[in-house]
């Protein structure tokens, strides 16, 4: 009996997606803006004179990708700092080189990384991540919530061209490798 709750449950988790933390996909969509504003690159980023917020994920992670946007949209009211913007939902099967992108932020996928990691290479954009696993595979930053709120940047892919940060950014960070 325990053998078939349990398949069940893994059954069920597969059907449905990725389960996502709600209060850290929160914490992500309130702080990642905050962090797009400290490239000092950011004007090279605009697509006609505003950010577009590029959210990547799954099919089954639509409704999770449009409760972000609408948490962005509620909280920013259309500007992040000076800078208006603009929310673009994309799934990973629809993205290429030619969205409009000034960052992206990817939900979670087990297929999919390196595409958005060459997408963001080749855009010279700033990549966000839920899963911070999702690092390893080349994405910058991700945030977890541990017993303070930790931001995690990918130091492999930071020495990029067209990505330059404010330095008090770099004191309160943790980097890691792509190990």
């Amino acid at each position: 009996m325990k053998k078939i709750v349990l398949l069940s449950l893994i059954f069920v988790n597969i059907a449905y997606g990725f389960s996502y933390n709600d209060i850290l996909l929160k914490a992500q969509a309130s702080i990642f803006p905050k962090i797009l504003l400290l490239d000092k690159k950011l004007d090279n980023k605009l697509i006609n004179k505003e950010i577009v917020y590029t959210i990547v994920y799954e099919k089954i992670d639509y409704l999770t990708a449009l409760e972000i946007s609408n948490f962005i949209d509620k909280n920013y009211n259309g500007y992040f700092g000076k800078y208006p913007y603009s929310i673009n939902l994309v799934q990973f099967s629809d993205i290429s080189t030619q969205t409009e992108a000034s960052a992206i932020y990817v939900l979670n996928s087990d297929k999919n990384i390196r595409k958005i990691v060459d997408i963001a290479k080749t855009k010279g954009v700033i990549t966000f991540s839920y899963d911070i696993d999702n690092l390893k595979e080349g994405l910058l930053f991700s945030l977890m919530l541990e017993k303070s709120t930790v931001i995690y940047l990918n130091k492999e892919n930071l020495y990029t061209k067209d990505i330059n940060f404010v330095d008090p950014l770099y004191q309160i960070i943790k980097f890691i490798d792509k190990q």
